[in-house]
């Protein structure tokens, strides 16, 4: 017989666990790829039986609630508690990482190849690095910025599979631009935000907000009855709503604050890096020699971009008894 007497205790521990560090924030960034990238075989799956904006909308309904009850039960009511100032950027959030930036892919898709879109939506990444540089201060060496070319590079032969040639539908791939754009924006402003308040807060807000923005355009455009909905597109719905929207939203916004916008998003160029390895795995799509070569590169650019290798950049030691800057200075 189920005994609920367990819960306190649970919800105890949960509000007591530590944050997680630098290090282990990394650790769960490469997770949330994996999860992101896993979301291309899912999306793919579940738009064989839904529309993409029905989709989309779809998601949301399920991730939003789930979250906000997951909240209320281990966090409280009070943990929703924000200035009121901050309610605007969290619309912007809002609007600019699920509303916006959902809509423009979706619709971006329709005229242009999946290739394309994998490889444009992380122009995002250039997106958040160079106003991280101009306006947040951050530095970057001749090693960081050597492997953002790499990474970037190797992830041109992930997804096109060495041929490089982009589809005509100019429309399409500028679309696509402009969501890259939204998701840098989503990450720039996060920053503003950074160790304010918690990510859960954060994500509720945010969720809360932008699935109130998809749902005129969910109504205004073809959407089946739920009912009408197989087992399959509730398994692929389930998967983005729980892991790649809850679980992976919460530990990429937990990373922007651990270590800064532009050092998160360059992580997400191992994205499709694992959508390409699901499908070899899951769709039997070849390995090819592009592939490979393109994978080492991706990961070789981000050790590089991330300060974990080296090459031109020589390691400094900073004193022991006067560090060179506070920790986490510029991510507050």
């Amino acid at each position: 017989m189920f005994n609920p007497s367990f819960l306190p205790k649970i919800i105890s521990r949960v509000r007591k666990a530590p944050p997680a560090s630098q290090s282990t924030a990394k650790i769960l960034l490469v997770l949330v790829m994996i999860v992101w990238g896993g979301s291309f075989i899912a999306s793919k799956v579940g738009l064989d039986g839904m529309y993409p904006i029905e989709l989309a909308t779809l998601r949301f309904a399920i991730a939003t609630p789930v979250l906000l009850a997951f909240t209320l039960l281990f966090y409280g009511w009070r943990s929703l508690i924000i200035e009121k100032k901050d309610l605007w950027v969290l619309v912007g959030m809002a609007m600019t990482g699920i509303t916006l930036q959902y809509i423009t892919q979706l619709i971006a898709m329709t005229y242009t190849t999946v290739t394309n879109t994998a490889l444009l939506i992380n122009m995002g990444t250039f997106f958040v690095v160079i106003p991280s540089i101009i306006f947040l201060k951050e530095k970057f060496n001749v090693d960081n910025l050597l492997g953002i070319v790499i990474a970037f590079a190797g992830l041109a032969l992930v997804v096109t599979n060495g041929k490089i040639e982009f589809s005509p539908q100019l429309i399409g791939d500028g679309i696509i631009l402009i969501s890259a754009a939204l998701w840098a924006v989503y990450i720039l402003i996060g920053n503003k935000l950074a160790g304010k308040y918690s990510v859960l807060t954060q994500l509720n807000y945010i969720f809360v907000i932008g699935f109130i923005g998809l749902l005129p355009f969910y109504f205004l455009t073809p959407h089946h009855d739920l009912s009408q909905l197989s087992t399959v597109s509730w398994a692929s719905l389930l998967y983005l709503a729980i892991f790649c929207s809850i679980i992976a939203y919460f530990f990429f916004n937990d990373a922007i604050i651990k270590i800064g916008p532009s050092k998160s998003a360059i992580y997400q160029y191992l994205e499709p890096v694992f959508a390409v390895i699901f499908a070899i795995l899951l769709l039997n799509e070849p390995l090819t020699g592009f592939i490979l070569v393109g994978g080492i590169m991706t990961v070789l650019g981000i050790g590089m971009a991330d300060n974990n290798i080296r090459i031109f950049t020589r390691r400094r030691k900073k004193p022991v008894e006067v560090p060179a800057e506070p920790p986490d200075a510029g991510h507050h």
